[in-house]
């Protein structure tokens, strides 16, 4: 029999485990996953106040898994301290015996997960973390240790977004124990050929999973990855036989592929002979793109040192560990392995890469925790006695430093509390989206079974239901989220229902079906809340029903589903604000389903056929225009009593009864691509519960957590809906301009993106070009604008009254790009420029947007200071507005129609990059704090793109940082403050002319490298599905 807290819901921990963790100094134990013979626990270490990932060793494994499981502990142990392997903290047991080993916990997951969420990253990300970890693989190779576990989902992402080789659970190190020669414990489609056709391990065998992870990587997908009902046999055949799919079909550059392909052969000896080679490749690729070329860690080492700690690991692998002077340790690192460029060709030094971590105010200052330090090599290799002595008074000092100053460190502890405007500095820090549910407060009502619905304000109605005792009630209460997020009493029902279904329709809240009288009566009731004071009888539905869906689309009610007596009802019902008409009839009779709409059809998701064990997965579309029902691609999981709602081009599916329990599992299916995917399950798994989607937020309230009408709760809970998926999951390559350029201004007028003026390889430009995205194929256009009056580079454009403004920027004189700062503005009126009023603060690398009628500047650098003063355009004069809370240039600025918005920038040096992000209220000339972006940027680009919701959202992209460029993009929801993970671009770079046309994103542009060097022409493009 399991051990109480074995099998804790996600989320949550067993009393017992929690209790012999907390015992053991970690507090707060939250289950977040399960590993290779473990069960994961988020804590926090009580003596030091960090929060930590602790792995227990599961209590019904033999006494083989149980060495296997400490094994990993002592591999990882061994290796702790190079940059790209996870670090043991510490490995102990519990009171009752189960061994468990402490390790840093990854709040961003693994590459598993984000490719999950967010599909392919650029090829020239994935070589740079291929690059990383192939000098971690070949420091676990010296060390005598093989992985045999390769894959996305055993790398982590820290918080400096650096890869992180973790689980070593079926690692083999030389000389200890291992699995039986002919047992298959790796995953797979990472798995080499000759370790499936029965063979040892080898390092090779570890080649080529890395090789089978950069290819999933780039494509999203494992290359030999299962397809829908093969054999595992066949799978095998495929593996040991067929050579990998070629990725030069997507673009990928031939000496990428060929490295992918050379780790990937099916032949030992076709292989790289070390993960050193490999790495070696990928870095004389990074030069031969033009990217930055990434370190590869790889120590010196000491064989007295591996004699030392082989010779620690004890034959039962049952002692305690911890790092003290005595514990056995990697060896001492030192430089990063050099670049070893294609022969014939010569390369400059590249600096190491130093990632820069943001500082954000602290989210829970009652929780001292301090970040995991990014370790990274020196510049220069010290002796090992030094090396020692420091690594050792490090140790020492850690405790010391982190109850200091670890408060004001922490990023992440807990969810921000910066959730809806307006916000202040002090509560705004960074939080993503669809992460978790996060806990609100409770509803004022314990209520199941009830109906739902959205008003035009906003406002989430939660109306009838069965309460604590199983008793109908007539309650109607509505939640306002914009509204101060405060609870609302409505008009009562003149009697008590449940099982009812309700739509906002012409103004009024209607109420319609469900069972009456305890549920004896099945009714046809349809109630409209009147001015708000009186609920009126509207004519009732032809066929009575309760636990049916409804949905407005189409300027129509529209009614499905249901039963009725005990039988289903499959007839649909159509009101068009005089009477109900029947319709066709559902493909898939079902009751306690769910309904949303896209305003244009209406969508019937899941339910059941009268009985919890006959749960339907089907989702249904109906046109009430052609009155025609889709059957569309069925739910991963078939479930009754769900909730669903619709937001930007998705469906959401939240929670629902099984046969065997409740479930908190929440699926999205992207209408656009026809597929569903996994979203962050609830908190509390339920069924019965209201759901709604309002203002990139999705709400759960009240339901059942219990099988039946029992267990009925007033827990609310919100997931950040993520931003729309793009369309494909990657950035494409679109016509490149002829001239390479940096910091340009960017606009887009009359559906052309105008570039105009920058940085080209002679230095600051005139040149004015425009992209036409309807062309045939699409291209650029010179000779439709003159050059610019003057030279001009980190100048800002915009389009305003049709047409294309250049306002500001830096001028050349003498060869310096930077000589002159302007405070002119150009207009480009009937093909020619023509000049308007000028600024009243010189300005460049400042950022621009347009609000309604006018436009807004704001951030900026002039002389070698900052330009705090807001300028607005009325469009005759310039006027100085309020100072931006945080001065800063190379910034970024977009506008959602409301508000200018100010991204990311520095305090003059790339070393001193601000995450800070603020809008601007033309109206009231007021400025207002945001949550700040996931990390701190400079020269980051940024624009904005509407979508099918009321709000659309920012898309940030590229940025510098003092030895690297970036190519991460995030979107911000401006509703909700909510931060979502886009796709790379696939070339990083910094001073990108960014802009949307439709529902496109074009990346125009930019520096590959660091500085005002490595213009780039490239020319990317980003569709919102």
């Amino acid at each position: 029999m399991a051990e109480e807290g074995d099998t804790p819901t996600p989320g949550g921990s067993g009393p017992g485990i929690a209790d012999e963790l907390s015992a053991a100094g970690f507090i707060n134990a939250r289950m977040v996953g399960r590993g290779g013979f473990g069960t994961v626990y988020r804590c926090v270490q009580a003596a030091v106040g960090r929060v930590v990932a602790v792995k227990v060793l599961s209590s019904d494994l033999d006494r083989d898994n149980r060495e296997r499981f400490l094994r990993e502990g002592h591999a990882m142990g061994r290796l702790s301290g190079h940059p790209n392997i996870v670090n043991i903290i510490q490995v102990g047991a519990t009171d009752s015996g189960r061994p468990y080993i402490v390790m840093p916990f990854h709040p961003r997951d693994s590459l598993a997960v984000r490719l999950r969420r967010h599909g392919p990253i650029a090829w020239s990300t994935a070589i740079s973390i291929g690059v990383k970890l192939a000098g971690a693989l070949e420091t676990a190779h010296r060390c005598g240790t093989l992985h045999r576990d390769v894959k996305p989902g055993n790398i982590l992402m820290s918080d400096y977004d650096e890869p992180r080789l973790t689980d070593f659970g079926i690692a083999r190190i030389e000389g200890g124990f291992e699995t039986a020669t002919a047992a298959f414990t790796g995953s797979l489609a990472y798995t080499a050929p000759e370790v499936l056709e029965g063979h040892k391990p080898t390092r090779a065998a570890d080649i080529y999973a890395l090789g089978a992870t950069l290819f999933a990587l780039i494509t999203g997908k494992a290359a030999h990855e299962r397809r829908t009902g093969e054999e595992l046999v066949a799978q095998f055949v495929r593996i040991t036989t067929q050579p990998l799919p070629d990725l030069r079909e997507r673009g990928i550059p031939d000496d990428i592929c060929a490295a992918i392909e050379k780790s990937m052969a099916l032949r030992i000896d076709d292989r790289w002979q070390s993960a050193e080679e490999l790495g070696h490749e990928l870095q004389a690729a990074q030069e031969r793109h033009g990217l930055p070329v990434d370190d590869m860690a790889i120590p010196e080492f000491d064989a007295d040192d591996l004699d030392t700690a082989s010779a620690a690991w004890p034959a039962d692998g049952a002692a305690d560990f911890e790092e003290t002077e005595a514990s056995p340790r990697a060896p001492d690192f030192t430089a990063p392995s050099e670049v070893r460029p294609p022969t014939g060709e010569s390369r400059e030094a590249q600096p190491p890469s130093i990632p820069v971590a943001p500082l954000p105010p602290v989210a829970n200052p009652a929780i001292p925790v301090t970040p995991e330090p990014s370790p990274g090599p020196p510049d220069t290799p010290p002796s090992r006695r030094n090396s020692r002595v420091l690594t050792y008074a490090a140790i020492t000092l850690v405790p010391i430093l982190v109850i200091a100053v670890g408060w004001a460190l922490w990023p992440r502890t807990s969810p921000a509390t910066c959730t809806q405007p307006p916000y202040s500095a002090e509560e705004c820090t960074f939080e993503t989206v669809a992460d978790s549910w996060s806990p609100y407060p409770d509803a004022p009502l314990a209520r199941q079974q009830t109906a739902t619905a959205v008003d035009d304000g906003g406002i989430v109605w939660v109306i009838g239901g069965l309460d604590e005792n199983g008793a109908s009630t007539d309650a109607v209460r509505g939640y306002d989220p914009g509204g101060g997020r405060q609870w609302r009493t409505g008009l009562s029902l003149s009697e008590p229902v449940d099982h009812a279904a309700a739509v906002f329709y012409n103004g009024e809240l209607v109420v319609i079906g469900g069972w009456l009288d305890g549920g004896s009566t099945t009714t046809g009731q349809v109630l409209a809340l009147r001015d708000g004071r009186r609920w009126v009888e509207l004519p009732p539905l032809n066929h009575p029903r309760a636990a049916a869906a409804a949905a407005v689309a189409a300027g129509k009610i529209v009614v499905f589903g249901g039963q009725s007596d005990g039988e289903l009802v499959p007839e649909t019902e159509v009101f068009d604000g005089e009477r109900w008409v029947d319709a066709a009839a559902i493909p898939v009779p079902r009751e306690h389903l769910a309904a949303t709409t896209d305003g244009s059809f209406v969508y019937a998701v899941g339910g059941r056929q009268l009985s919890v064990d006959d749960n339907s997965a089907a989702l249904d579309r109906y046109d009430p225009v052609a009155d025609t029902w889709t059957s569309l691609p069925d739910m991963p999981t078939p479930r009754g009593g769900l909730g669903a709602a619709f937001a930007d081009g998705r469906i959401l599916a939240v929670g629902g009864e099984l046969p065997d329990r409740v479930s908190g599992v929440t699926e999205s299916y992207d209408i656009a691509a026809q597929t569903w995917s996994q979203l962050p399950e609830m908190r509390t798994p339920r069924h019965g519960m209201s759901v709604a989607a309002v203002r990139g937020e999705m709400y759960a309230i009240g339901g059942a957590n219990q099988i039946g009408h029992r267990g009925t709760t007033n827990a609310t809970e919100t997931l950040r809906i993520p931003a729309p998926r793009t369309d494909p999951d990657w950035w494409v390559e679109t016509a490149r301009s002829n001239t390479p350029r940096q910091w340009a201004a960017a606009a887009v007028v009359d559906e052309l993106l105008w570039v105009a003026g920058g940085i080209d390889d002679r230095g600051s430009t005139t040149l004015v070009e425009a992209f036409d995205p309807s062309g045939r194929p699409p291209d650029w256009r010179r000779g439709i604008a003159p050059p610019l009056p003057i030279d001009l580079n980190h100048a800002m454009a915009v389009s305003y009254r049709g047409e294309l403004f250049v306002i500001g920027g830096w001028s050349a004189e003498g060869g310096d790009t930077s000589a002159i700062v302007s405070d002119r503005v150009f207009a480009l009126r009937d093909g020619q420029w023509t000049e308007v009023a000028s600024l009243n603060h010189p300005r460049a690398a400042a950022a621009a947007a347009v609000v309604g009628n006018r436009i807004v500047v704001f951030g900026g650098q002039a002389d070698g200071e900052l330009v705090g003063p807001t300028e607005v355009f009325d469009g005759s004069e310039w006027t100085v507005a309020g100072e931006i809370p945080t001065p800063r240039e190379h910034l970024a600025g977009a506008s959602d129609g409301t508000y200018a918005y100010a991204i990311g920038g520095r305090t003059l040096t790339v070393d001193n990059n601000s995450a800070a992000v603020e809008r601007f209220d033309p109206a009231t000339g007021e400025w207002a704090f945001m949550p700040s972006m996931p990390e701190a940027r400079g020269g980051v680009a940024a624009t904005y793109v509407p979508t099918a919701a009321r709000e659309g959202y920012i898309v940030v992209a590229g940025g510098e940082e003092s030895a690297h460029v970036l190519s991460i993009v995030y979107a911000l929801n401006p509703a909700t403050g909510a931060w979502t993970q886009l796709p790379d671009l696939q070339i990083g770079r910094h001073g990108i002319a960014l802009a949307t046309i439709g529902d496109t994103v074009y990346a125009i542009g930019g520096a590959t490298r660091p500085g005002h060097t490595a213009s780039t022409n490239a020319a990317e493009t980003l569709r919102f599905g």
